[in-house]
């Protein structure tokens, strides 16, 4: 497997009470192991069932055979969405 994910953390920015949406960043340490500096992983955030209900990209440069910290903004979540998600993972 060229990349290892982990310490995946998720903060909420802004609510937008009266739209029902949010703001979130979210981040994650990628060790690469691959042959290529140009990292893009996904992250997927499942339901109380294991089931996928949301999905991202965490994009970046990460030297070969070294870690980073990488992060991304979502915007314009909705409520209903980001509140069923209760686990955050790799997809492999």
């Amino acid at each position: 497997m060229p990349y290892v994910v982990s310490n995946i953390a998720v903060k909420v920015l802004k609510r937008e009470e009266d739209e029902g949406t949010l703001d979130f960043a979210i981040k994650a340490d990628v060790a690469n192991h691959g042959e290529n500096e140009e990292v893009m992983v996904e992250i997927q955030g499942l339901d109380r069932d294991g089931f996928e209900v949301y999905a991202l990209y965490l994009r970046g440069r990460v030297p070969r055979g070294s870690s980073k910290t990488l992060t991304t903004k979502e915007d314009y979540v909705s409520f209903a969405d980001f509140n069923g998600i209760v686990k955050w993972q790799y997809s492999h």
